[in-house]
């Protein structure tokens, strides 16, 4: 049974329009700014074209980018683009958060929003008042914090540092100069110091390989020295884990990169496992769940995180039931905020 259609027709547009406008809103998008519109090839048109109309029909100047899908990024005009713009927005399969022109118009105080994910995610995880001030208030607490401890009553405990390494909040809107945000983005993240994490991590039934899109059904035990995965313990999922891991054959591959958790309600752990009309569940689903914790296993290096590793290996591992202390100070107990200025009900 079919459970929608797919939008791929650039008509569908007018009907979407709203919606962007919605995000552009947030976004802090003004009369007469400049928002550059990126995509390419291979891309659903719809989602430029109606960002196009948003962004004029709030009074701002914008124009669309089409890049070619299966060529690197061009070596001239993108950044000369992102120099001069207000807002970045872009829907493409380049990943331009690693880009060094990205980086110096985000130094310039550029604004950059990435909207990628399937549109029934987008039109679920819009931009939320409430999702924004939990996150940007957790992730205040992340910044202050030195120690991260993780712990879980299947056998996590994990110890990590980040320094002075920056906490930050993705809540789905490009309203802060210099940084980049994601559409459906609704987690509190941040870059530990390499070579910190010590521990052992327990990825239970039901927890969330994310970037292999997949359930885990029989436990996983990941130790972790000096900051590297030195063992992957388990059964299929963890062959799966350890062969994917392997096949970069990059040391780096194999370093804790960064660590997050999530602050949306509104988003769904069973998405990847229910047929959708787009393919794929959506990556917000899983990391913007509230409470769940995340460790992410590869790169940190883009201009967010600032960390140093650098891979072409990027896991996350989505976990529910853990707990997190900061500082020895318990902000999460087993998928729910200890505080009450960060906790909301549940939907029912």
């Amino acid at each position: 049974m079919a459970y929608g259609r797919l939008t791929k027709d650039p008509i569908a547009a007018a009907e979407l329009v709203p919606l962007f406008k919605h995000q552009l809103s947030y976004s802090a998008l003004k009369k007469d700014e400049l928002c550059v519109i990126v995509t390419d090839t291979a891309f659903n048109p719809v989602y430029a074209a109606a960002c196009l109309g948003a962004a004029l029909d709030l009074g701002a100047e914008a124009y669309v980018v089409t890049l070619p899908h299966s060529r690197p990024l061009p070596s001239k005009s993108l950044g000369e683009a992102w120099e001069r713009a207000d807002l970045l927005v872009y829907s493409t399969t380049h990943i331009l958060h690693y880009s060094e022109a990205l980086g110096r118009g985000l130094a310039r105080g550029l604004r950059a929003l990435m909207v990628v994910q399937p549109l029934h995610v987008m039109q679920r995880l819009n931009a939320d008042p409430d999702v924004i001030r939990r996150s940007r208030a957790a992730a205040q607490r992340v910044d202050q914090a030195d120690e991260i401890r993780i712990t879980s009553p299947a056998g996590t405990d994990l110890v990590m540092r980040k320094g002075d390494r920056p906490g930050f909040a993705n809540c789905g809107v490009a309203d802060t100069p210099g940084k980049v945000d994601f559409w459906g983005g609704a987690m509190v993240e941040t870059a530990q110091l390499e070579g910190t994490v010590e521990g052992t991590l327990v990825m239970n039934t039901g927890d969330i390989i994310f970037h292999l899109g997949r359930f885990v059904d029989d436990p996983v035990t990941i130790t972790f020295e000096k900051g590297r995965a030195v063992d992957i313990a388990g059964k299929l999922d963890a062959f799966l884990l350890r062969n994917f891991l392997h096949s970069f054959n990059d040391p780096n591959a194999l370093l804790a990169g960064h660590t997050s958790f999530g602050t949306d309600r509104r988003a769904q752990w069973f998405g990847q496992a229910v047929q959708f009309p787009e393919t794929g569940a959506g990556g917000a689903d899983s990391e913007a769940y509230y409470g769940n914790v995340q460790i992410e296993i590869g790169s940190n290096c883009d201009h967010n995180f600032r960390g140093a590793n650098r891979s072409k290996a990027h896991l996350g591992l989505c976990m529910l039931e853990h707990s997190l202390y900061l500082d020895g100070v318990q902000l999460i107990e087993r998928g729910e905020f200890v505080d009450e200025e960060l906790r909301v009900a549940p939907i029912t």
